[in-house]
């Protein structure tokens, strides 16, 4: 996303400062970094000289520019707003380098942490512990049950037991996800706390991205749509297509997201609304972010320290045996 994201501004600033779309293309490709990226502005600069549309060219790549992207270009070709249409791109696919990167920041030090307290229990499990088996039979002491489970466990548990049984875990895990993603309703979607912020997020932003570009409601639900199939664009779209006023199309949404369209439709500034509602929506997502990194990562050492704790003290409760008598 990283690349996609300078091509479409470079591209922008190109035609904001008067250089025809095939002479920016033909410069892109002499100096933008990314070679994938490179090859297909000479495609398309050359798909342009021989009469092309610009969207139907970006469709044969659908691995460097997404639906939506491709989508939202073509109805800037069809608005004769191409430049804005790309710098509505740009600032779109900026907002979701950047809340993705601070994603994968919350999550690096937990899943760091975790990863390496499960990969120092494993090897513990699978080298240490016969020692102080071996150790503890020499000196024929009585093992505490817990110590025994834990033995049983190390014999039990082999690496190729623990690969198979992980990867049936996981496979199980993901077919659920899905399968929860495609049948649970948007009504019910919503009231998960981090899905539903987002995708309200998402489906204001895009939506007031599109209205105050001069294009239609409709068109605005149509990206949305492309943007998330799960979210409240879909449905919303087919009821306005028979009539029905935004308002009551989102019925099942948050009750936040309603009022704003609601001032919107009532003072005729729907436009103005749908922003403010993607300006509390991206707050409502930064102080949610904020707070699972806070509790994130405390919880994560709590659990990797007690489970240490344990081990040591199951592996250990021989020798205290030992020192009592």
């Amino acid at each position: 996303m990283k690349y996609l994201v300078l091509f479409t501004r470079q591209l922008a600033a190109m035609l904001r400062g008067g250089l025809p779309l095939v002479t920016a293309l033909t410069q892109l490709e002499e100096v933008f970094p990314h070679k994938k990226y490179r090859r297909c502005a000479s495609k398309i600069a050359q798909g342009l000289n021989e009469g092309y549309s610009f969207h139907l060219l970006l469709q044969t790549y659908p691995r460097l520019f997404p639906k939506f992207f491709v989508n939202m270009v073509e109805a800037g070709e069809q608005g004769d707003s191409l430049l804005q249409a790309l710098e509505t791109l740009a600032e779109y696919y900026g907002e979701r380098q950047i809340m993705r990167n601070r994603m994968l920041r919350i999550m690096f030090y937990p899943l760091l942490l975790v990863t390496v307290a499960l990969a120092s229990g494993l090897f513990s499990l699978w080298h240490v512990v016969p020692t102080f088996q071996s150790l503890y039979a020499t000196l024929s002491t009585e093992i505490p049950p817990a110590t025994e489970k834990v033995f049983a466990a190390a014999e039990v548990i082999t690496p190729a037991r623990l690969g198979v049984v992980v990867g049936i875990a996981l496979l199980i895990l993901v077919v659920t996800g899905i399968i929860l993603v495609k049948k649970l309703p948007w009504s019910l979607l919503a009231k998960l706390p981090l899905v539903g912020t987002v995708t309200c997020y998402w489906f204001s932003r895009v939506s007031s991205m599109i209205v105050q570009a001069g294009h239609t409601l409709e068109l605005a639900l149509m990206m949305a749509s492309s943007v998330s199939r799960r979210g409240p664009a879909p449905d919303a779209l087919a009821k306005i297509r028979r009539g029905s006023s935004l308002y009551t199309a989102l019925d099942g949404s948050p009750g936040v997201l309603r009022s704003f369209i609601a001032q919107g439709e009532i003072t005729g500034e729907l436009p103005t609304a749908l922003k403010r509602a993607a300006d509390y929506y991206r707050t409502q997502v930064e102080e949610a972010m904020e707070s699972f990194q806070r509790l994130l990562e405390p919880v994560s050492v709590l659990i990797v320290g007690g489970v240490v704790a344990v081990m040591l003290l199951v592996l250990m409760l021989p020798m205290l045996q030992l020192a009592q008598i």
